[in-house]
């Protein structure tokens, strides 16, 4: 049985595990972190890893404790989030552990953050791997035996993955990429580029609905009707089911996606298409679609969005206003460096942190 600490162990992703994993399972959870951040949903999930048999510990120092893990799972943020987290928990590990343990990333970061992590945990002789999650928080919930079970995407060292695997089987639905460490970070973009332009496509096709059939207005159940309708045509988009429905449906445009989180990830994917030596074409709606959630964490502050509310700034009364702003952070800039960079200045300063483009060793080492 492996024994695991959790940093990141109350988030949406990372919480459910408290009660997917069984006392007679293959893993034992130990530790889990815990600032104390309220709201009924980390609570949930305290009562839960506390009936686990987790101890909530407040500081990294005391997550590792005694350094008798095998290992510890960090399920956080982006790469300006987790940098530190990594940097510190490996050199924790090191210096406490009488065996070779593993830090197990989970979080969505870049392909470029995963190996130079990599590199980094190598010289203090920690193995480092990156599984992001898909799936959302419901596909979190449901776990491993559900076939709506949240993806584990895994790659790297061939035999950490077999140690890791029955744990993983009952957090979700493993697959394993690969011996790059990349691998997993690079599936998990790919998927963004799919989830991204289907975004675009669906909201745009519910503006034109809007302005074709409604007087520009969007929402009701003949608009529900028309898109559950076309969209089991040749264009359907799981963003359809999963993301516009609620908005059109329900007026709900929170819950999903958040738009803070996503456009982090727009930003990765956009970079991976650059370095692979793909087309301005195929980057380029990666670009915009950065911009257009930018506005958007900018016009509602206070707001929690989800991508699909994207929807609401495209039909003909809002689109002058978004046109304005995408032009003035350059969207069409000349080179793709340009667009990253602007779009990244545009970002609302605490998003902004968080993204930290270009990550090499130095930065875990700093």
């Amino acid at each position: 049985m492996l024994r695991l600490a959790y940093v990141g162990g109350l988030g949406l992703m990372a919480g459910p595990a408290g009660t997917h994993l069984k006392a007679d399972g293959p893993a034992r959870v130990l530790r889990v972190h815990d600032r104390g951040t309220p709201g009924a949903q980390r609570d949930t999930f305290r009562t839960n890893w506390r009936a686990h048999g987790a101890a909530l510990v407040p500081t990294f120092d005391a997550v590792i404790g005694d350094g008798q893990l095998d290992g510890v799972v960090v399920c956080c943020g982006k790469n300006g989030d987790d940098v530190g987290i990594i940097a510190e928990l490996a050199q924790l590990l090191h210096a406490r552990c009488t065996t070779p343990p593993f830090l197990l990333h989970m979080s969505t970061v870049s392909a470029g953050f995963t190996t130079a992590a990599q590199a980094f945990c190598h010289t203090l002789g920690i193995g480092y791997v990156n599984y992001p999650l898909t799936g959302g928080p419901l596909g979190a919930q449901l776990g491993g035996g559900h076939p709506n079970g949240m993806l584990i995407l895994a790659s790297g060292d061939v035999g950490l993955y077999a140690r890791l695997e029955p744990t993983l089987k009952v957090l979700g639905r493993p697959k394993y990429f690969g011996a790059s460490v990349s691998a997993g970070a690079e599936t998990k973009l790919i998927g963004q580029h799919l989830v991204f332009n289907g975004c675009t496509g669906i909201c745009t096709g519910a503006a034109l609905y809007a302005e074709c059939f409604a007087d520009g207005a969007m929402g009701g159940p003949q608009q529900a009707e028309y898109f559950d309708f076309l969209n089991g045509g040749a264009g359907g988009t799981r963003q359809w089911d999963v993301a516009l429905s609620k908005g059109v449906k329900e007026d709900d445009w929170g819950t999903g996606f958040n738009i803070r989180h996503a456009v982090v990830d727009a930003i990765y994917a956009a970079k991976l298409a650059q370095e692979k030596g793909l087309p301005r074409f195929s980057i380029q709606p990666m670009l915009n679609i950065t911009l257009a959630f930018t506005f958007v964490l900018r016009k509602y502050p206070t707001v929690s969005t989800a991508t699909h509310a994207i929807a609401r700034e495209l039909i003909a009364s809002a689109a002058r206003e978004l046109d304005a702003f995408m032009g003035e952070h350059g969207v069409y800039a000349p080179t793709v460096d340009a667009c990253l960079a602007n779009g990244i200045a545009a970002l609302p300063a605490a998003v902004q942190q968080t993204v930290l483009l270009n990550v090499s060793v130095a930065n875990f080492a700093a």
